[in-house]
């Protein structure tokens, strides 16, 4: 039986693509049902989450491209033929990347760079800006209940509050074998603002480290020139670790007893694979942008300012001091507390 075949434009930074997988999975059951027939699906993705999705087994293709390149009629040729596209983009080379293939099918996001006129003539179904006003919606539901909105073109009672792909869906590469168990410090921000420090990261380390716990620190792009510092202090760090072995790190099988970090991509790799973890989050964003079941929430905690509300990055005047109101001592007694709610491997004596 010949298959149906789905293509799916990811998000470019981490979180995003990872707070929506659920869609490129869901969207392929929606095309079983329709076609009745199994289902193969593309990923069309930009370099930096590329590698993310080739760890995912649940896509059987994952086409990197550059937005600056546009593709030549022999590469869409190569690319076959599609049931459905379903673009979860907001910019408009997107747009014109979906037009281009050759399909049946086609949904995605009206917004400001793909206006009504342009969904109407490269879309079948669309989701209407108007929908994002919607109160409950946007402020009441997860981010991930939020992009459900595009399978509810196709299945309206579908609803999907909380990220269900597991870690049997992705490929990790298990870890050196440690004498410690690690604590692993991610210290990637999209935001300076949402950065809670180095030196704030390096005071706790250095506190786990004194109780038999092995500090790790996990260093992206960004974070290149961190290293020194952290090799300065006896730490251990990586720099670019491949996204299978970053995997491995945060399985909770292996030698890791905790993952703690700022609000950044990494954080939500580490929940959905099922690490203790304890994510630095001011601006309220935790409210929609932490979609985890209410069962997981003791095992991965968002740490946030007393003062924080709803969306509160929109009208406070104190944004960057926000993440400055969360001590030391704040993150120490949360790690403890994290912990505590599985059976961690004890730590040893320093």
């Amino acid at each position: 039986m010949n298959r149906a075949h789905l293509a799916y434009f990811a998000q470019d930074l981490i979180g995003d693509a990872l707070v929506w997988v659920n869609q490129a999975w869901m969207l392929d059951t929606v095309l079983v049902k329709r076609r009745e027939r199994l289902c193969e699906t593309t990923i069309f993705c930009t370099k930096g989450v590329a590698e993310l999705f080739r760890c995912f087994k649940l896509f059987q293709r994952v086409v990197e491209y550059d937005p600056a390149v546009p593709w030549s009629a022999e590469e869409v040729r190569g690319f076959g033929h599609f049931d459905l596209v379903a673009n979860s983009r907001y910019d408009a080379d997107s747009a014109a990347r979906v037009e281009a293939l050759d399909h049946d099918e086609a949904c995605g996001f009206e917004n400001i760079d793909i206006p009504e006129a342009v969904c109407k003539r490269i879309y079948d179904r669309y989701v209407p800006l108007s929908r994002w006003n919607d109160f409950h919606l946007r402020r009441e539901t997860s981010v991930t209940e939020q992009g459900a909105e595009l399978i509810r073109l196709y299945d309206p009672e579908f609803h999907e509050d909380y990220i269900e792909i597991g870690k049997s869906e992705f490929v990790r590469e298990a870890p050196e074998p440690t004498d410690r168990p690690r604590i692993v410090f991610v210290l990637g921000a999209s935001d300076p603002a949402k950065s809670w420090g180095l030196e704030n990261f390096l005071a706790v380390a250095r506190s786990v480290k004194g109780r038999g716990f092995r500090p790790l620190f996990l260093l992206g792009p960004g974070e290149r020139g961190l290293a020194p510092r952290v090799a300065e202090t006896g730490f251990e760090a990586d720099v670019c670790l491949p996204f299978r072995k970053i995997a491995g790190l945060f399985d909770p099988d292996y030698d890791t007893a905790c993952v703690v970090g700022n609000d950044t991509g990494l954080m939500h790799l580490a929940c959905m694979l099922g690490a203790p973890s304890v994510t630095i989050m001011p601006h309220g964003m935790h409210f929609t942008w932490f979609p985890y079941a209410a069962d997981e929430r003791a095992r991965h905690i968002c740490l946030v300012p007393e003062c924080v509300a709803p969306m509160c990055a929109g009208t406070c005047g104190h944004v960057a001091d926000c993440v400055g109101g969360i001590s030391i001592a704040q993150v120490k007694r949360t790690i403890d507390n994290v912990m505590a709610t599985r059976k961690n491997k004890e730590p040893c004596e320093p």
